[in-house]
């Protein structure tokens, strides 16, 4: 059994068999009479799960509307955080009004480690 997360309208996950063939893409692909815009409904992404090698359309086992994206859990995945501090101070004396910013900006690379059996998510930062 394989594990996806997916993210979309809801974020969830879902085992699926090792030999499942999964494909993405929209709803309902545009063509050329009625075509759609990209914020169209028919637009959004479907994940689709097949039983085996899915070439028959009755070997489709599960169908997923408003995905966004999605991943198998043992993939590593990191994202870039951005931590900003700051502060404004106002003085406003006999001598005038000053306004002074000061700001930090710190950048990091924070992985999510792959699921272990509990389901729980570990940070790590790199």
């Amino acid at each position: 059994m394989r594990t996806l997360l997916v993210h979309g309208d809801k974020t969830f996950k879902i085992d699926i068999p090792d030999d499942a063939k999964v494909t993405f893409g929209p709803w309902s692909p545009p063509n050329q009479k009625s075509g759609y815009s990209p914020d169209s409904y028919k637009a959004v992404g479907t994940l689709r799960i097949y039983k085996g090698d899915g070439k028959k359309e009755e070997s489709i086992i599960a169908c997923f509307s408003g995905v966004g994206s999605f991943r198998d859990v043992t993939m590593g995945y990191a994202e870039q955080v951005a931590k900003e501090e700051g502060a404004t101070i106002w003085k406003d004396d006999e001598k005038g009004y000053v306004r002074e910013h000061k700001v930090s900006v710190q950048k990091e690379w924070v992985a999510l480690l792959p699921e272990v059996a509990t389901g729980s998510k570990k940070a790590r930062k790199s």
